[in-house]
């Protein structure tokens, strides 16, 4: 039985904060696949719960509200009729559970969903969920393929696997409630659409936000009645703020200083978010301050994605992962005596075949977005924040220099014929699949 490996697909309610863009393809995808029967795994975030604006609280009746407007979109609704169909023709489907889908673990919002795959109740059944507490281990050939999220090295987004077992006690992570309380109102209510496509990166999606329109930040803050000079610069917001002992550190100053601003520009930015007017703030110093923390903000994703750097001078499809991924990579391979280790949650397709081992992160199913090229200079930059400024909703009709793309990748594997799993990283393109890269993973566990 093959098996396909996907993640991250971020299926939605059909808001204005969606960013799923697979909607045609991942059925089409499933379908292929699923001609004989098939193993369908999703390594977490395949469904979205945070894309709302309810109570970032772990209420089973709130979560099942949320699951029913999600499978009510149409793209969402296809996706799920499609892993019906999976199952109905002797396949297998498993959700398992990521940072954003922690909401997977209540039984009403398991039942709604196997209601969703349009089949009869024995086949629905079948639909299964798993924790993301300890990896997958998967038997392909006699191979050892683990399989997990990956946000367990995210200490932003690391979800708190011993209170889940009691969902009154359950406490999002600081990403969930950046995205709650700042990412989702900058998207809906301000049409700043360009930072949903940031995730998981949400420290960095508020410095471009900032970057790109600080006075909405400065309001988005105080309606957060989060402390805007604390959480930026370390600093009370006035005398009678206690927000260094009572208010949750959401990881931005670390992110705003690594911006490197000189004095006086980090003196306009804090004008322009303090209570005074912000005509006072420095227009040539805010200027460049937005130069900087666009690109610091964006940093981490232009890392992450390569590919999206441009197109001249820089790899299309550089997949080969960092030192610390390879590195966390190793570690878990060792630890769970695995021979090939698969995760996603940083949304950037990996590949690497090396000692021993075989590494691969499957990408994401969201619209991506292309940034500036790696040596472009202070113009390019400031071309691009204007865009931003411009067509904040990233509408394709105004796309110039902030362009949206697709990549839809995902894990395939299959039994070697020489023993053990024959493992592809594959790209669903037109209608197609194309390896990216192919490595037999040996039975048993490797020496590394």
């Amino acid at each position: 039985m093959r098996t396909l490996i996907l993640s991250d697909l971020h299926l939605g309610n059909g808001g204005d904060y969606d960013v799923f863009a697979g909607g045609e393809a991942l059925p089409a995808l499933l379908d292929v696949i699923a001609r004989e029967p098939a193993r369908v795994l999703v390594n977490g975030d395949g469904i979205d719960f945070l894309m709302n604006e309810d109570p970032l609280e772990l209420d089973p009746a709130r979560a099942a509200a949320q699951a029913r407007a999600i499978v009510a979109a149409p793209e969402s609704a296809a996706v799920l009729r499609a892993l019906g169909r999976v199952l109905a023709r002797g396949g297998e489907v498993t959700l398992r559970l990521g940072n954003h889908d922690v909401e997977l673990a209540v039984p009403e919002v398991q039942e709604i969903l196997r209601a969703a795959l349009e089949q009869p109740p024995a086949v629905a059944a079948r639909l299964a969920f798993q924790l993301g507490d300890t990896p997958a281990i998967l038997d392909v050939g006699g191979a050892r393929i683990l399989v997990t999220h990956g946000e367990h090295s995210d200490n932003w987004n690391k979800v708190d696997y011993g209170r889940l077992a009691r969902l009154d006690r359950f406490r999002y992570a600081a990403g969930s409630v950046l995205v709650k309380q700042l990412m989702n109102p900058i998207a809906r209510r301000h049409g700043l659409r360009f930072v949903s496509l940031l995730k998981p990166d949400f420290q960095g999606a508020a410095l471009a936000a900032l970057a790109v329109a600080p006075g909405i930040v400065k309001q988005l803050f105080s309606a957060a009645s989060l402390d805007i000079a604390w959480q930026l610069f370390k600093k009370a917001g006035s005398a009678a703020s206690f927000a260094e002992e009572e208010e949750e550190d959401l990881g931005l100053a670390e992110r705003f200083a690594e911006a490197g601003l000189g004095a006086e520009e980090a003196a306009a930015v804090e004008a322009a978010l303090g209570d005074g007017p912000a005509a006072f703030a420095d227009e040539e110093a805010m200027s460049t301050a937005s130069l900087k923390l666009a690109r610091a903000g964006l940093k981490l994703y232009a890392g992450v994605q390569r590919r999206l750097a441009g197109t001249l001078g820089d790899a299309y499809f550089h997949l080969e992962p960092d030192e610390a991924e390879w590195a966390d990579a190793q570690r878990l391979a060792k630890k769970f005596d695995a021979g090939a280790v698969v995760i996603g949650h940083t949304h950037a397709a990996r590949w690497k075949a090396a000692d021993g081992l075989v590494f691969a992160n499957t990408g994401t199913w969201i619209w991506l977005m292309q940034l500036p090229r790696s040596d472009a200079g202070d113009e390019a930059w400031a071309e691009f924040i204007d865009e931003l400024r411009q067509n904040p909703r990233l509408l394709p009709e105004k796309q110039r220099a902030a362009r949206t793309l697709q990549r839809f990748t995902a894990v395939l594997l299959d039994a070697h014929e020489e023993g053990g799993a024959a493992m592809w990283l594959v790209h669903w393109d037109n209608g197609e699949l194309r390896s990216l890269g192919a490595a037999r993973v040996p039975p048993g566990s490797a020496a590394r």
